[in-house]
């Protein structure tokens, strides 16, 4: 009987619940055992019938009375009573088995487990610790612990008790150590299947682990801010289909919870190109933009899956709990207008040529913030048969992400803004391609199409580059109004904690905040009306609902339409909406205006002075085209014309020591390759074979005894 409860109790550490309960029916069959009952209770319990695994302990409980459970049969209740969350009763049994075997590792770590799920971290930390002390085999112990530290690493010195060292490099040198341990498990499963034996973990839960592992690395990047390292992590395992798939998922999913939903939405985009036909990943899309009540988004992704997959009349019921209205980060607002300036405009993003097909579109952006009246000004627009509307849809932020990721993965470090000198009128013109097709795929074909995100803002001077034609409408209201609205208390009490400084308390109030995105906004806005006044209109909420009918003609014939016969409808519709101003007694709120007002008075961020432009936006695609031809000369030069601007652009030092080395110019090559990784680590991976092998050339010339090719390269000439 020992070898068969062996075999049950392993059935139950692998998770085969389904199995564990067969086989348990089947020995209780043949003779009625209290351990087999308790492992069948077990079994109900993890298949989500708690009553089942309830009856079966309460009779194993009365047996007790005469016949005393065994130390193996309370760990396994143990398990049953954390199974069916009953943790009290679960620590219970484990301290009495703690008393009898102190140093006991898996008692310890399912006391642990109850007391993180009681709430009690600190508690839980410490038996986590204990338990792999006495055992480090067990995976999922690391795995516990690793979580339990993220969990709490903006506050675990706090909530934990640590003081000497960083939570997420603790939870490095955990992930080390599970995954020694998974590759040992691994290797021992692998000579036992060789040798027909069937102990150990099974390749299935020995998957489940990894994947758990996969999880928190890529979580660790992302609140490292690491995504560089997690991308290229990612392009490395990209072979491997459904590991990929999953692990995608799992990077998304952290992006999103860690405010980095528009990075989500590019990375899924992203693996979306490379595998086209994988429809998970066009349903997640879907969830994400239901998610943020971007209807015609959502639809269309939604639309994607559909067509991948046999049950296309399947449909959601998504978009219920919308999650928080996100805040525009204004972080770069500094570095958006150093980048976007007359001269630069001018100069390098000269309106692109374009086609037909896009002269028949009239992009038209509506900005503002939020709870001022934008969806007013869609409502009266989409009045017109000439326009539809998109909503707010995500394409010029994820435009943006994708475009950050292309220099991540090419190992520059440089991010949007700045990276737009590397646009070239070809690559805009491909972009307005791409966007026309998204816009008629997700809309009709009318000729005005609106896009409303509030994000937008920032994305003017892009925009304005893709479609020169575009127009602009800017929808403000009373900042008081706005303050005293309960919307917008509600719209940004989720992000206070992001906004906090440490020493503003006014920072953590909602009319704090709305006072500095307010100011950001007015500032970018300002900006923006420097360089495009005749394609932006501003439209007053107070305006728009007590004069309906003037504030309509002004939009309409902004954008060259006639004005709908059944407008009037509409307008007073929309003049339900007026504010009752004159109701409320300003001075009830002096601390909330006073909060407000000082937010939105002070200055914006000093000037950037170190924004650089280069000469070309094509150098680096040059340089390389130029050495795939063997033109090392004029590869050379193009490399030193990126260095004299961006002294630290590791692409451009990756390449010299590339042409260096095929010029046999051993030590500068690997000067400039070691350089290269320095600048960009998270390209070491595909860097480093190169560097080592130029290494080993150097010491081979050193033993020889011809003597060193020159360090100078004879081809070398200083950028201008």
């Amino acid at each position: 009987m020992d070898s068969k409860l062996a075999l049950l109790r392993n059935m139950a550490e692998q998770q085969e619940y389904s199995a564990l309960q067969q086989t348990c029916r089947e020995q209780l069959v043949q003779v009625d055992s209290r351990p087999v009952q308790i492992l069948l209770a077990l079994s109900f319990a993890h298949l989500n019938e708690p009553e089942s695994a309830r009856n079966i302990l309460n009779r194993v409980l009365e047996t007790a009375l005469s016949d005393p459970l065994t130390f193996a049969e309370q760990q396994d209740m143990s398990a049953v009573y954390i199974a069916i969350t009953d943790y009290q009763s679960a620590e219970l049994t484990l301290d009495c088995l703690l008393q009898k075997e102190p140093t006991n590792a898996l008692n310890l770590a399912r006391k642990a487990y109850c007391r993180l799920m009681l709430g009690d971290n600190r508690g839980a930390y410490p038996l986590y610790v204990q338990s792999l002390e006495h055992d480090p085999s067990k995976v999922e112990v690391w795995v516990n612990l690793c979580l339990l530290i993220l969990v709490n690493h903006s506050d675990v010195r706090g909530d934990l008790g640590l003081d000497c060292i960083h939570p997420l490099e603790l939870v490095w040198l955990n992930l080390a150590q599970a995954e020694a341990q998974l590759e040992q498990m691994q290797e021992s499963t692998y000579s036992q299947a060789n040798t027909k034996l069937h102990v150990g973990y099974t390749a299935q839960r020995l998957e489940g682990l990894a994947r758990q592992l996969d999880a928190i690395r890529l979580e660790c990047w992302v609140l490292e801010g690491k995504l560089a390292e997690a991308e290229v992590w990612l392009d490395a395992h990209s072979e491997e289909g459904q590991r990929y798939r999953d692990n995608v998922l799992v990077y998304a999913e952290c992006l999103l919870q860690h405010g980095n939903g528009f990075v989500a939405e590019a990375t899924l985009l992203n693996a979306a190109k490379r595998f086209p036909d994988d429809a998970e990943l066009y349903r997640q899309l879907a969830i994400f933009a239901y998610d943020q009540n971007r209807i015609a988004d959502a639809q269309y992704y939604q639309s994607q899956y559909d067509s991948r997959t046999f049950n296309s009349g399947e449909h959601w019921a998504f978009g219920q709990n919308v999650s928080a209205l996100s805040v525009v980060d204004f972080k770069d607002s500094a570095r958006i207008r150093a980048r976007f300036n007359r001269d630069f405009l001018s100069t390098r993003l000269l309106p692109i040529e374009q086609g037909e097909l896009l002269k028949d579109l009239q992009p038209v952006f509506i900005v503002g913030v939020p709870f001022s009246g934008l969806s007013l000004v869609e409502q009266i627009l989409v009045c017109s048969d000439q326009v539809a509307s998109l909503g707010a849809s995500s394409h010029f932020p994820v435009l943006v992400e994708a475009l950050n990721y292309q220099h991540r993965k090419k190992g520059s470090s440089r991010y949007y803004p700045d990276l737009v000198d590397t646009l070239g009128l070809e690559q805009l013109g491909d972009i307005a391609q791409g966007l026309h097709s998204l816009y008629y795929g997700k809309v009709s074909d009318a000729p005005v199409v609106i896009d409303k995100s509030i994000h937008n803002i920032c994305h003017i001077g892009l925009i304005k580059s893709i479609f020169p034609n575009a127009k602009i409408i800017s929808v403000r209201r009373d900042p008081r109004a706005l303050a005293l609205s309960s919307s917008v208390s509600n719209w940004l009490e989720p992000h206070l904690g992001q906004f906090m400084a440490s020493n503003d308390n006014e920072s953590m109030t909602v009319s704090s905040l709305l006072g500095q995105q307010l100011a950001q906004y007015n500032s970018l806005l300002t900006h923006w009306k420097s360089l495009f006044a005749d394609s932006i209109l501003e439209v007053s909420f107070e305006e728009l609902t007590s004069k309906g009918n003037f504030v309509a003609a002004r939009l309409f014939d902004f954008l060259d339409l006639f004005v709908p016969d059944h407008i009037e409808q509409k307008v007073r519709t929309v003049a339900q909406y007026a504010p009752d101003d004159a109701s409320i007694k300003w001075s009830n709120h002096k601390l909330e205006l006073s909060f407000l007002l000082r937010a939105m008075s002070k200055k914006t961020p000093v000037p950037v002075r170190d924004m650089v432009t280069l000469p070309e936006a094509n150098i680096l695609s040059l340089a390389y085209e130029y050495y795939t031809q063997g033109a090392y000369r004029e590869s050379e030069y193009q490399c030193k014309v990126l260095l004299h601007h961006l002294p630290d652009f590791a692409p451009a030092h990756y390449l010299l020591g590339e042409i260096y080395i095929r010029n046999g110019l051993i030590p500068m090559g690997v000067e400039y390759l070691s350089r290269a990784i320095d600048l960009a680590p998270w390209k070491s991976q595909q860097w480093q074979p190169n560097l080592i092998r130029a290494r080993t050339l150097l010491e081979s010339q050193g033993t020889s005894k011809e003597p060193l090719q020159p360090t100078r390269s004879k081809f070398y000439r200083e950028a201008k």
